[in-house]
């Protein structure tokens, strides 16, 4: 019996469309562009996003087969600064998370994160482990605080809301890719150094996900194994539940504070299969 893999996945968006995923044969590509919740000229985060990811795909496919992870991300995010024309280093530009998967000999998976989307892998003996970046939280700047004691006092997304979140995303870029701060696909390439990387054998399972999905999994009880053991439209519909949900019982933000009431969610699942050979 030889390996195989079976990939899923879902997408729902929201008005922003900021996220990307990416299928290549040698891997998967999910990535999560920043809204800009301050006005900007340039490129959104998901022309961003839409850029990096596709050279990100080809790479996995086309590309130096020797090349590790990191230098994969490195040099694509050097591509994308040019085909954007993007000012190198710059910290007010556009930005995206980067998840990033590719697929070994057997059961062997190579796997970067940077920013704050997630990768859960399950294992043939049965463990789940749970990579994400949360460097970006874990600097405690106090309009995040903020903006989330605010919604869980019922204030809701009004418009001293909005100017938070303008604040806290400009006293972010002064963090953006700098010692002590956090790291994220950007205007610098070195950045692609600082990310997350593992190898992982022995794996049955692997789930992708945007921060739009993983925020409120713990909240509804929909644990990563759903994810992975679902199909099309079981991805679907999990989606589908947590916009409800965010709609219908948490419309201000309340229980779960987050700094939309929804945001876009993609997942991307693959499973070792058997092949009859």
């Amino acid at each position: 019996m030889a390996a195989g893999r079976r990939l899923r996945t879902a997408q729902l968006a929201t008005q922003s469309d900021e996220d990307r995923c990416f299928i290549a044969k040698h891997g998967v590509v999910v990535l999560d562009g920043a809204t800009a919740h301050r006005a900007s000229a340039g490129p959104s985060g998901g022309d961003y996003a839409s850029v990096l990811g596709a050279i990100l795909a080809e790479a996995l496919d086309h590309g130096p087969h020797q090349l590790s992870l990191v230098e994969i991300l490195e040099r694509a995010i050097a591509q994308a600064i040019e085909v954007l024309q993007l000012e190198k280093g710059a910290r007010d530009s556009a930005s995206c998370t980067v998840a990033l998967a590719r697929f070994g000999e057997a059961d062997t998976v190579d796997l970067l994160v940077l920013g704050d989307s997630t990768i859960a892998v399950g294992s043939a003996g049965g463990s789940v482990e749970v990579i994400t970046d949360t460097r970006l939280d874990e600097i405690g700047l106090p309009e995040a605080d903020e903006y989330k004691s605010r919604l869980v006092r019922g204030c809701g997304y009004d418009e001293i809301h909005r100017h938070i979140l303008s604040n806290l995303q400009k006293r972010q870029q002064r963090w953006r890719n700098r010692a002590g701060g956090y790291w994220i696909a950007a205007t610098e390439p070195a950045a692609a150094r600082h990310a997350m990387i593992m190898r992982r054998l022995d794996v049955q399972w692997l789930v992708l996900a945007t921060d739009g999905v993983s925020d409120c999994l713990e909240t509804l009880g929909i644990s990563w194994q759903d994810l992975a053991d679902a199909d099309y439209t079981g991805l679907a519909n999990y989606l589908r539940r947590c916009h409800a949900w965010e709609a219908g019982v948490d419309p201000h933000g309340s229980l779960l504070p987050r700094a939309k009431r929804h945001d876009d969610k993609t997942v991307v699942t693959m499973r070792r299969t058997q092949l009859e050979g």
